[in-house]
């Protein structure tokens, strides 16, 4: 499903993931460790932590020490090249589970062809290690399947079993399918497509870049709902567009379900402003400073 002809949005990309944890001395040494994420920016109270082969970022915030557990249905994920490395994977963190004071280890069984298992870190996320080898063998593409140029190699990322190729998604929860469809493309601007044959598509993506966020329907009774240090952050290209989205969200907001626009505030990054949508779901639409 391609993005609206004429959104409020015209977004270069998801450029930002974040996430709330309990203590980033903790946290963060597991995201390198577990997942290949390296560290590009310390400041108070933030990390920025990069994949090499994924352009963009997850941002770790420090939260409260009592900060509560995330859904599993709102986690990030990696993909690893094939099923056999996700059991090593799951064997590796099973035996690491209380040096590195893991949660929760879980194995998922094979849904629709993505094979993976589930881990929580010590901060109260969870975090997929997926493999696509049978949606590949199923007739999915294989710059898909396999969304890196060059693979890590083990000399990079010893001794675990298995190598994390790609920081390939985030996950939220809707309410509604279709009037968070309405959202993501004549709001956000962004595509929603499908990995697998289904009627309803739910990963959003913009088309240039290969990494996405799923957005699951699960009803209201069962939602959790998390705050802005658990958002995505949009870019536009300048403080002119910046400023445009705004206005029109302010003014048409309301009929795609938006709870909140907040003011455009300036940082040292850049102009951005905060936006909760029909799900209570928060994102931030940035315009960086050049």
């Amino acid at each position: 499903m391609q993005g609206s002809s004429n959104p409020i949005l015209r977004p270069l990309a998801i450029t930002h993931g974040h996430y709330e944890c309990r203590d980033l001395n903790e946290t963060v040494p597991i995201l390198s460790h577990l997942l290949a994420l390296e560290i590009v920016d310390r400041r108070d109270k933030q990390v920025t932590l990069k994949h090499p082969n994924t352009e963009w970022l997850l941002v770790a915030h420090q939260g409260d020490p009592d900060a509560p557990d995330k859904p599993q249905r709102n986690h990030y994920g990696v993909r690893v090249t094939d099923n056999a490395e996700v059991d090593r994977a799951y064997e590796y963190l099973l035996a690491k589970k209380a040096e590195l004071r893991l949660k929760k280890v879980v194995m998922r069984r094979e849904r629709v062809g993505s094979y993976s298992c589930f881990f929580m870190e010590p901060g109260g996320n969870y975090w997929e290690i997926e493999s696509y080898e049978d949606r590949h063998k199923a007739g999915l593409p294989y710059d898909v399947s396999y969304p890196w140029k060059t693979p890590l190699t083990e000399e990079q990322f010893p001794g675990r079993g298995y190598i994390p190729q790609a920081f390939t998604h985030g996950t939220i929860e809707c309410n509604d399918w279709a009037s968070s469809v309405k959202f993501y493309k004549e709001g956000l601007g962004m595509d929603v497509i499908t990995h697998i044959v289904t009627p309803k598509p739910h990963n959003i993506k913009h088309p240039a870049k290969p990494w996405y966020v799923v957005s699951l329907e699960v009803p209201e009774k069962n939602r959790k709902y998390l705050g802005l240090m658990q958002r995505y952050t949009i870019a536009v290209a300048a403080p002119s567009d910046l400023a445009a989205a705004h206005r029109e969200f302010c003014h048409r907001g309301a009929e795609l379900g938006v709870k909140e626009v907040e003011e455009i505030r300036d940082t040292e990054a850049g102009k951005s402003f905060f936006l909760c949508d029909l799900n209570r779901n928060w994102w931030e639409i940035a315009c960086a400073r050049h």
